[in-house]
């Protein structure tokens, strides 16, 4: 009996110390590693990215659905709607504007929707709180606002006899190359303009093409977001080149014919060199899924299968893959892996699933308007009060991602991200101060006081075995280790470790943050200027994204800063965010008056440069 008693002592004995080094040794974790998961939601670095994970299947007709009604279903969950039409009725008639591109997946997929229903939704309810909103809008609307809404209300089934046709005739090339591509899609479903021909706009959209065979908004080289929507304008009508006649006197010039066909054709290499490994895309540096989105749509309207079409599988990947990589567990899309809901990530997989489904099923491309080639168009179109006739878009036009490129027609939504920033790794960098942080020293020191504790512990308990102490001290050296390799930062301990000191400095930018065009607005500077012009010093190899941290610390300026490592870019100064002011808004960079097409965290700096962010509206052509 005593024999058992000792025992059980011992054993209850032993499993009070096991319980105690595992309590010392989960609390040493928590201090060494809570600090850097603070640091890194400081700088907009998610922890967990599980939400994220990669839905993973064959590229088919059922996955594209199945994506389609995760979007679908979380719409209606958020309007607690029981169906599609009770959707438009009570969801996007209530923010039409804000769910433009909504409107014209819906319109698209009516149609063919066999399974859910036939025939048309209803879009009478949502046609007339467009109108309203837009009368009430009091902001002039920009040409490529005025030219999405006369495309959703032709979708819708509308007729656009209420909007002012002298507006929308001059929007076209208004606004650079996406007034054409937005143009060119009204042409195309047969809105009919004196002083433009379609002819002339694909001339004029041909002279826009880079070197490279892409098409950007500014740069010298394709962006991919802006070149997937140009090929969607360009799409029917090299189509049509193709297969008529030679001697047909329907079609361009023979001239203007072969121009296109080359053009596109070229195009669609560029797309393929340009996909990467996982079969995504990438726009300004940062692979994110509406640039797969725009991609899809373009592939899709030019009757290229991107599931299978072997010019658009990298490593057994498809684009459909990699966007569906960017899925939410909520069955809405991230603009990059790792964040949370993007608005117009979403949009765009939205309509991007339903140009791909409508490929699968033998229907004509996403922006042939079914309404119009069906001859579903009512004459009756609401007509709001105010200013019926220059209807004001909505903030975001179907992008693909600003990244780079548009959403304008589709604008970059994306991404809209006007000049992504990939956000370099700056531990490696010089620190002014070599004193040890005293969180080294406070941590080495409980860590020393907890080793004896566990030590006195086993001496207590007789426990003190070679084995036991061992254990302790293994354990304490792994957490020693991680204390004093493992940098802890703050926010601000991290600016202020990227400045460099006038000694150190190889050479001085001069920088600058101005907001010109939505000065006075929601309480910002009525001159534009968020930072005058500041000195900042820099060491070889540093980038614009490093001037601007630096200048950031000093002035006291947050910033939001999206993605993660090579795919973060800069979404926010101060108060002041992309998207706020429309689907092509954000902060775009310029080195000594032009903007690079490069990424910020790329840009070398060099002795002399002028740096300024500046805020756009509209991807840049309203900074320039």
């Amino acid at each position: 009996m005593k024999a058992l008693l000792t025992k059980r002592n011992s054993g209850r004995r032993q499993r009070i110390l096991a319980l105690l080094l595992a309590a010392i040794t989960m609390a040493c974790v928590i201090v060494s590693i809570s600090p850097i998961t603070q640091r890194a939601q400081a700088f907009g670095v998610s922890a967990d990215s599980s939400e994220n994970a990669a839905l993973r299947s064959s590229a088919d007709v059922s996955q594209v659905q199945g994506l389609l009604d995760d979007i679908f279903r979380a719409l209606r969950t958020k309007y607690s709607a029981a169906d599609l039409q009770e959707l438009i009725d009570k969801g996007i008639s209530s923010d039409p504007t804000g769910s433009d591109w909504y409107i014209l997946a819906l319109a698209q997929y009516s149609r063919f929707d066999t399974l859910s229903r036939e025939g048309w939704y209803d879009f009478s309810k949502c046609n007339k709180a467009l109108a309203e909103a837009i009368a009430l809008r009091e902001r002039k609307p920009t040409g490529t606002e005025i030219q999405k809404y006369a495309l959703l209300t032709l979708a819708m089934g509308y007729s656009i006899d209420g909007f002012d046709m002298t507006a929308l005739s001059d929007s076209i090339g208004s606004q650079g190359i996406m007034s054409l591509v937005f143009g060119l899609h009204l042409m195309s479903n047969g809105v009919y303009f004196p002083e433009h021909t379609a002819q002339e706009t694909v001339k004029e959209l041909l002279s826009l093409q880079k070197s490279d065979g892409g098409f950007a908004i500014s740069g010298d080289y394709g962006d991919v977001d802006v070149t997937a929507m140009t090929l969607q304008a360009l799409a029917p009508l090299y189509q049509f080149e193709l297969t008529r006649k030679p001697q047909s006197s329907a079609g361009f010039s023979e001239e203007v014919r072969d121009a296109l066909i080359a053009a596109v054709d070229r195009t669609i290499a560029l797309l393929s060199s340009r996909q990467m490994s996982d079969g995504g895309f990438q726009s300004y540096g940062s692979p994110n899924c509406e640039s797969c989105a725009q991609v899809l749509v373009a592939l899709s309207a030019l009757g290229i299968d991107a599931a299978t079409d072997p010019r658009f599988q990298k490593d057994g990947h498809s684009v459909i893959d990699a966007m569906a990589s960017y899925r939410l567990t909520d069955g809405q899309f991230s603009h990059i892996a790792g964040e949370s809901v993007n608005i117009n990530a979403t949009k765009q997989t939205c309509y991007a699933c339903v140009a791909y489904l409508r490929f699968c099923h033998n229907q004509p491309a996403l922006y042939d308007l079914d309404a119009v080639r069906e001859k579903h168009i009512s004459d009756v179109t609401p007509t709001p009060t105010g200013s019926p006739t220059d209807p004001t878009p909505t903030d975001s036009v179907a992008q693909p991602t600003p990244t780079g490129g548009a959403e304008l027609t589709q604008a970059p939504e994306s991404s809209v991200t006007p000049s992504p920033s990939k956000v370099p790794d700056n531990e490696g960098k010089k620190s002014d101060s070599t004193k040890t942080p005293a969180y080294r020293i406070y941590g080495t020191a409980v860590l020393a006081l907890l080793t004896v504790f566990a030590i006195a512990l086993l001496s207590i308990y007789k426990r003190l075995t070679k084995r036991n102490v061992a254990l302790v001290c293994i354990s304490a050296a792994v957490l020693l280790l991680l204390l004093w390799t493992v940098k802890i930062q703050t926010p601000k301990d991290y600016y202020e470790s990227i400045k460099v000191s006038e000694e150190d400095a190889d050479g001085t930018v001069t920088l600058s943050i101005r907001c010109d065009t939505v000065a006075g607005e929601n309480g910002l500077p009525s001159d534009g200027v968020i930072l005058a012009s500041v000195k900042i010093h820099f060491r070889d190899g540093d980038t614009v994204y490093n001037a601007l941290a630096a200048a950031a610390a000093d002035a006291g300026l947050p910033l939001d800063i999206g993605g993660t490592g090579s795919n973060a870019y800069i979404r926010g100064i101060g108060s002041l965010r992309e998207f706020e002011y429309g689907s092509l808004s954000g902060w775009m960079y310029y080195v000594n008056g032009d903007a690079p097409s490069e990424s910020c965290s790329t840009r070398k700096l060099r002795d002399g440069d002028v740096i300024e962010w500046r805020y756009t509206k509209n991807m840049g052509i309203d900074t320039e």
